[in-house]
């Protein structure tokens, strides 16, 4: 009997052994489902190298999140990265290399109009989804893959022309560059200007110039109340140097793309009287009254940004962890298995309705709108003792 009870224990425990072993294993196996490979090719290097490296902290911080709570439907997420240097041409092979060799989901890049115009074609052949980070690309065409988290550059304009209107200024000079991003800016501000009233005076430059003196003197001429620059980046700081060398006490309006503390830098020594933007709300969070819906997640976002950069998150930063957060929802609604489920993920994205924003407000988005948000979006700022206030 004895014998019988020693056979029949040891049996019992090594079921129990045998069976903890098999759940465990389950449980590894589960834990360890592939990985979800989505890309980033920004410019974090060259002319607009300011704007990539915010941008992809924005993402690593979103992913690191996901990734800390078991990932998406048990899939880590994997970040494939490179940095295209500013320039159109390693965009575009950055772009293939990620599609054809990485074999990425989704594609997040650039920041610069030209980039990710570059980048657009490759995308669009694979159905590959490219969330990208710019105001004056365009995403809305037919079939398009391509979204973008910034207000487009005429909401922008309209932010800066109502302000404008209030002030009952009249008389705008226009400066523009003659890459994709400045003629953007060219053709926007000088349509709205007719839809406004405004008297408009406009001249061009080349982004490597390093000296727009000609161009003020004949801006000058035209005796305006403020002049507004489509530029950004390195070139926008020789435009500053010389409108203040110049004298110029007129206010200094650019684009929410200078939104940052680099461009404040840049400008150390030659800061106009009164320089004004358009910036999503996030710059001035701290300003809002606490019933403003978006506060908390943009002190969430602050705060997480902070403690793991041990550096302060910027407009750009907050627009990226946007467009991830995005994309990771579209994620976790399709369970894709890899890119041949881009189509399901593009269409998911589409569907999202009044997603809070850390950016601004909230993003709706449809098939005809791969932006999700317009100027309401946006807030004039001011430059103030080095930092963005509320204009008055």
């Amino acid at each position: 009997m004895e014998k019988r009870n020693f056979i029949l224990t040891t049996l019992f425990f090594t079921g129990c052994l045998f069976l903890l072993l098999v759940l465990n294993l389950s449980s590894v196996s589960a834990q360890q489902k592939s990985s979800l490979k989505l890309g980033i090719n920004l410019d974090v290097t060259g002319s607009a190298g300011w704007t990539g490296e915010p941008c992809q902290r924005g993402i690593q911080l979103f992913v690191d999140q996901i990734n800390a709570k078991g990932g998406i439907n048990s899939h880590p997420l994997e970040l494939v990265i490179y940095d295209n240097e500013s320039n159109p041409e390693k965009s575009a092979t950055i772009t293939k290399k990620l599609i054809q060799r990485d074999n990425v989901i989704a594609i997040f890049g650039t920041v610069l109009a030209s980039t990710s115009n570059a980048a657009k074609p490759f995308a669009q052949d694979e159905k590959i989804v490219l969330y990208t980070f710019s105001a004056s690309f365009e995403p809305n065409y037919p079939d398009s893959f391509s979204f973008s988290t910034m207000v487009p550059t005429i909401g922008m304009v309209e932010s800066i022309y109502d302000y404008l209107t209030e002030k009952k200024m009249k008389r705008v000079a226009i400066l523009c560059g003659t890459d994709s991003t400045g003629q953007t800016w060219f053709e926007e501000t000088n349509k709205a200007a007719k839809k406004y009233g405004f008297e408009v005076a406009n001249e061009r430059f080349n982004i490597k110039d390093m000296d727009v003196t000609a161009q003020l003197t004949k801006l000058k001429a035209f005796n305006p109340q403020t002049l507004v620059v489509g530029s950004a980046g390195i070139a926008n700081g020789v435009v500053v140097k010389n409108f203040n060398q110049m004298g110029f006490k007129i206010p200094y309006i650019t684009g929410s793309g200078n939104v940052s503390d680099s461009f404040l830098k840049m400008m150390v020594g030659n800061e106009p009287d009164l320089l004004l933007l358009p910036a999503p709300y996030y710059v001035v969070w701290r300003e809002l009254p606490d019933s403003f819906p978006q506060k908390k997640l943009m002190q969430e976002f602050t705060e997480a940004f902070q403690k793991k950069f041990q550096k302060e998150a910027d407009m750009y930063g907050a627009e990226a962890y946007d467009g991830a957060r995005i994309v990771a929802e579209a994620i976790r609604q399709v369970n894709p298995t890899g890119q041949k489920d881009g189509v399901k993920i593009r269409d998911a994205i589409e569907k999202i309705k009044n997603l809070p924003a850390v950016y601004g407000k909230t993003y709706t988005l449809s098939k005809s709108d791969h932006r999700g948000h317009y100027k309401e979006a946006l807030v004039m700022v001011q430059v103030k003792e080095g930092k963005f206030v509320m204009a008055k």
